[in-house]
């Protein structure tokens, strides 16, 4: 079935925000309490109960991953809106998160005709993203999924207007908003340390193009240079930044520039296939990111983070229709969310094997990407000796890492 995708001619600029890890940057801040984790409440009450403290946050149980509709329940009659601020075939952002979304559908049994998409939606325009919501409101749906950082500015208040409906959010936890995010360093931790294992007999230096100076760039590339200190301690790794979410020129001349300084292996932040059609046509490695890009050049990606919502997305789903959803609810999921694709055939055997024996010790606490002792790039100490920093702090990513060389 073909879901219906709807373009919506509004008053004002309709300049698309091309989107990496989120739309416009936002404030980098959080209200949720990454001490604590809280089961979702186990009945309506408790669920109504717990919207009227708005300053709690449930911080939703990554137990709960992989969890099933009570037995009987039918979700078949639900609508769900999604705002784009791109398009979903952008082989990037916005795709891998429509396609969270489909896939939690089709687990549900929730027909693909149920899913109305607006893109190109304006994350900075206020009167861009009401009439969306207000659009998608009268169409019936009672979920609402803003997937980029920006229209967190606009839709508390839209919310609040429309307690029928409710609005899950990309990005930090803000006020009558369900909140979700993937903890994406985990992937990206891997996907540093599998470079620096590839390329340290020959240089000790690896690359990173990015976007934009946002927190979930910045956790891209911090995971990234400590993946890469795990398997080196002399590792170190050099930025260069497009300041855009989706420009092909630029993103070429970022990679061919760490090309040009003796980079052969690159991390990436980007949807364009730029970088990975750049490095292949340079005899260089990089890791695609959003979805698999070895598609795009398959001689030169090793592997690719991806951004997993589907099972964020499917427990959303769920407790709204069993009315145990809440404004204050906060999804901060890893594991299978934040996850690498298959490796390369050509990367060798030992190590895969070595990063799948990595990834093994995070799931289990073993190891902790952000553990002390930690510093940044200026010699603070982040984390002490023996601590783990906090998901608040996590989140924030308001610092690069020692071993970052970049001109932020």
């Amino acid at each position: 079935m073909k879901k219906k995708v709807l373009s919506v001619l509004l008053i004002g600029a309709m300049a698309a925000t091309l989107m990496a890890g989120c739309g416009s940057t936002a404030s980098d801040s959080s209200d949720a309490d990454g001490s604590a984790a809280a089961e979702t409440s186990e009945t309506a009450d408790d669920a109504a109960d717990a919207a009227e403290d708005s300053d709690t946050v449930n911080l939703i149980s990554q137990d709960l991953l992989g969890s099933d509709p009570e037995d009987g329940a039918d979700l078949s009659g639900m609508m769900i809106g999604e705002i784009e601020s791109y398009v979903i075939n952008d082989g990037g952002w916005c795709q891998a998160t429509h396609e969270g979304i489909v896939a939690a559908m089709e687990e549900l049994g929730i027909p693909e005709d149920n899913l109305i998409v607006l893109e190109e939606i304006d994350d900075t325009d206020q009167a861009t993203v009401q009439a969306a919501a207000e659009q998608l409101i009268e169409e019936g749906c009672t979920l609402i999924i803003g997937a980029s950082t920006g229209y967190a500015s606009f839709l508390p208040e839209i919310a609040a207007e429309n307690p029928d409906v409710t609005f899950a959010q990309w990005g930090n936890k803000v006020d009558g908003l369900i909140g979700y995010e993937i903890r994406s360093y985990e992937g990206m931790f891997l996907a540093g340390y599998a470079c620096e294992l590839l390329s340290q007999d020959e240089n000790t230096q690896l690359g990173y193009s990015a976007s934009y100076d946002e927190f979930s760039v910045r956790t891209a590339i911090n995971a990234y240079a400590l993946g890469a200190k795990y398997a080196n301690e002399e590792a170190t790794v050099k930025v260069a930044c497009a300041n855009s979410w989706y420009d092909i020129d630029v993103e070429t001349q970022c990679a061919q520039s760490l090309i040009d300084a003796g980079i052969k292996y690159m991390g990436m932040e980007a949807s364009s296939p730029a970088i990975p059609e750049t490095c292949e046509e340079n005899g260089v490695y990089v890791v695609g990111y959003h979805n698999d890009m070895s598609y795009l050049a398959e001689d030169a990606v090793l592997v690719s983070f991806t951004w997993n919502f589907a099972p964020i997305f499917k427990q959303i789903m769920i407790s709204v229709n069993d009315g145990t959803a809440t404004a204050n609810d906060f999804y901060y999921w890893g594991g299978e969310c934040s996850k690498l694709t298959d490796f390369a055939s050509f990367v060798p055997e030992d190590v895969v094997t070595a990063v799948e024996e990595l990834s093994a010790q995070i799931e289990s606490g073993e190891v902790q990407v952000y553990g002390g002792e930690l510093k940044d790039r200026d010699g603070n100490v982040l984390v002490e000796e023996g601590e783990v920093m906090s998901d608040d702090d996590i989140i924030l990513q308001e610092f690069f890492v020692e071993n970052v060389d970049c001109a932020w």
